[in-house]
Formats: C-alpha cells, structure tokens, sequence
C-alpha cells in the first residue's frame, strides 16, 4: 500500500476528522474491528453533536506486527 503522503491521498484519520454535517472538529467514540483490513469507527462532532459511523482501512504497520 502506498504511503498517503506520498499519493497527496488524505489519511483515515484526516478523513473523519471533520463533522460531514458542519466540518467542524469531531472526536473518536470508538474503534472497533471490522471484517479482516477494516476497522469501525465511531465519531461525535464537537459542535452540532451528530454521531456518525464509518468504516476505513487498518493501519497497515498495525496489520503487519
């Protein structure tokens, strides 16, 4: 896989770091595994409250240990 920084692909974690309803900043509830490469996180908008769900791919320095 190839390294987000290098790709100008934006990581996971910049990913779910904003509020899809207002963009504001959200925190992690929880983070859960997945089916096998995945995982399942839980996030909280600071701002507006919105709960949102969303699945992304395991680290993979994680999967490799």
């Amino acid at each position: 896989m190839l390294d987000p920084q290098l790709t100008n692909e934006p990581s996971p974690r910049e990913t779910l770091s904003r509020c899809p309803m207002c963009q504001a900043r959200v925190k992690v509830l929880r983070v859960v595994p997945g089916r096998p490469g995945f995982e399942h996180w839980t996030l909280r908008c600071w701002t507006c409250g919105l709960v949102h769900e969303a699945q992304t791919s395991a680290d993979p320095i994680k999967a490799e240990a």
